[in-house]
């Protein structure tokens, strides 16, 4: 488990922020030869949207489910099941690798030991992927938002364990099916002249961070990407029930679909 803070940032303070950063960190390419990656998710909720109320009412134990894959789609994309748990200020994270081709096969059948990638790194993949569908099945969850944002990640030099995120260009596409995981067609934009800081960290806050954060003058906030996407959306208000109508009605032929 480790904590996470975020802090919102105006984007015409990016190069300073990250000038500011680099004599500290490193960068982090594990997706990209280059620094920069595009994160891509899909996420489930029920019909009346659980998660994001337990989001907005400060329920300290919580839980998201989301379908993540990274860049562009190419024929080997390995994708992942999460669930993002959090407890009060901590996080932890369930991950199921398992290949693009085969996420419609999964979610049908259910058979995790045909299609969950369980080597390299993954040796806790089937056991993750069925935490993943037990909840997709039991609560009946379906793909309510698409969310992608390009990102900048970087490691601390002397804490590989501290872990720096700039999150940029934030863009969401309500109600995607599972096969626009990497679409880019019709996303809407939201906080175009802001980025999102994430800090995630296990082992202390340095004194250089905070001097960082002291200097640009930045306050920790509780943002959450997929609530504020959901919000700027408007089919949280009561004068936008039909919305979720619809919603509902989507969610009988997603599981028709998919053989439940």
């Amino acid at each position: 488990m480790r904590l996470e803070y975020k802090y919102l940032v105006s984007s015409n303070r990016l190069a300073d922020l990250r000038k500011a950063l680099l004599p500290f960190v490193e960068y982090d390419s594990q997706y990209n030869d280059s620094p920069e990656y595009t994160v891509r998710s899909i996420y489930f909720d029920t019909s009346r949207l659980k998660y994001y109320h337990e989001k907005i009412n400060g329920i300290q134990v919580r839980k998201k489910l989301r379908i993540r894959g990274y860049n562009a789609p190419e024929d080997e994309s390995v994708i992942f099941l999460e669930i993002k748990r959090k407890y009060e200020n901590y996080i932890n994270k369930n991950r199921s690798a398992l290949k693009l081709y085969n996420l419609s096969e999964l979610i049908r059948t259910k058979d995790i030991e045909s299609y969950v990638l369980k080597e390299n790194g993954f040796a806790d993949s089937v056991r993750d992927a069925e935490y993943f569908l037990h909840h997709i099945y039991k609560r009946s969850l379906k793909p309510i938002i698409l969310i992608v944002y390009d990102r900048e990640a970087f490691f601390s030099k002397f804490d590989p364990r501290l872990r720096i995120t700039l999150d940029k260009n934030l863009r969401y596409l309500m109600f995607p099916s599972l096969d626009m995981l990497y679409s880019e067609q019709d996303l809407c934009g939201i906080f175009t002249n802001n980025f999102i800081l994430e800090i995630k960290f296990s082992n202390g806050f340095p004194k250089w961070l905070q001097n960082l954060l002291s200097k640009f003058n930045l306050s920790r906030r509780a943002l959450s990407k997929y609530t504020m996407c959901l919000e700027n959306e408007k089919i949280i208000n009561p004068a936008n029930r039909r919305s979720l109508i619809g919603l509902s009605e989507s969610f009988t032929e997603f599981h028709t679909y998919h053989g439940e």
